[in-house]
């Protein structure tokens, strides 16, 4: 080679093999942040679903009682939906075809697919404005939902539970 080449060889701009080396790593670690914050953003979407789900069935419940309080306080009613004082109703109800179907709820236990339990239940509402005689006629309604949530670790053995209360009366 002549010098006059190694002198425009010498003079190129370019990287080093450290620089390149020190660019790569310093890359890897953004990745790997990236995709540490991609898990938990996943983890939470998961959560915020389920709640939504459990938050979803209660207030179907509650609606659905509301329903009957306006058309039918006195009964008799259909099971599981009964006003009846002291009634207590466990259903079972599966997170997929949510809308699709009449009902996505029943008396025994999904397989398969995530399940989540609502108990319904009824109780005298004492006191109060409008809510006296004998019975008494306003109902304290309490929808407990119950589920497992998806964890990152897979941990199955935690359960959430949301509560919707509502209170109805008959329609004057």
């Amino acid at each position: 080679m002549t010098t006059r080449l190694k002198r425009i060889i010498a003079s190129e701009p370019g990287f080093t093999l450290a620089e390149v080396l020190v660019a790569v790593f310093v890359i890897m670690v953004g990745l790997v942040a990236v995709a540490s914050g991609f898990q938990y953003a996943n983890s939470g979407v998961a959560t915020g679903r389920g709640e939504t789900m459990a938050v979803f069935l209660a207030e179907q419940r509650i609606e659905q009682l509301k329903m009957i309080a306006i058309n039918n306080y006195d009964g008799p009613w259909t099971a599981p939906l009964t006003l009846q004082t002291g009634s207590t109703t466990t259903e079972y109800c599966q997170s997929t075809n949510i809308g699709a179907t009449t009902s996505n709820c029943q008396t025994t236990s999904f397989t398969g697919t995530t399940t989540y339990t609502r108990v319904t239940t009824v109780t005298d509402n004492p006191g109060g404005t409008g809510c006296t005689g004998a019975p008494l006629l306003c109902k304290r309604i309490r929808v407990s939902v119950t589920y497992r949530p998806v964890t990152s670790s897979g941990d199955v053995s935690q359960t959430r539970t949301v509560d919707l209360y509502a209170v109805v009366a008959p329609r004057s």
